[in-house]
């Protein structure tokens, strides 16, 4: 399993259930990696994570976790999952963890990596109530790549890459 997501310095993502940044170049290569080049993928997201997007993602099967044993929200291509073993028995290497932060906080190591995008921006502005783990604290992950610093409009962004060593199970 991969995890997909976009961070400011402090490891937030979200705020009233919103993403922090829309930026362009993330979103391309969002769908890149969760689409996969010539294979479909699946996308693992909590179900307010899905009712967030409001749809399913085309050309991805689409996994949605709920607690809630009535749930359906009645899309086709939305298999919809009821427990955490569920999750991890139906991710498997092709499923992309796309959030929200309770998922990305009980499944994160079960991925074997993560692909992080980083905005610097400490965003003081906005009153972030989501987070993902600090992947540089975190024990058995360590950066691989980290890309160029890019501009959009007036945040500083790139792209990294983190493995997950094991190590620190």
């Amino acid at each position: 399993m991969t995890a997909i997501v976009c961070v400011n310095h402090n490891w937030a993502i979200g705020q009233n259930g919103k993403l922090l940044f829309r930026i362009p170049a993330d979103l391309r290569r969002f769908r890149k990696l969760t689409t996969g080049c010539f294979r479909r993928r699946a996308v693992l997201m909590g179900r307010k994570t899905f009712e967030s997007i409001g749809r399913p993602l085309n050309g991805r099967k689409n996994m949605v976790l709920s607690r809630n044993p009535a749930y359906d929200p009645r899309w086709p291509n939305v298999t919809v999952l009821h427990s955490l073993a569920e999750a991890r028995a139906a991710a498997k290497k092709r499923v992309c963890l796309i959030g929200g932060a309770e998922l990305y906080a009980a499944l994160l190591d079960d991925c074997d990596r993560a692909f992080v995008t980083q905005v610097d921006c400490d965003c003081a502005f906005f009153n972030a109530d989501a987070f993902f783990p600090n992947l540089d604290q975190r024990p058995g992950w360590r950066r691989v790549r980290a890309g160029p610093w890019q501009t959009y409009k007036n945040l500083k962004y790139r792209f990294c890459e983190y493995k997950n060593t094991g190590e620190g199970l």
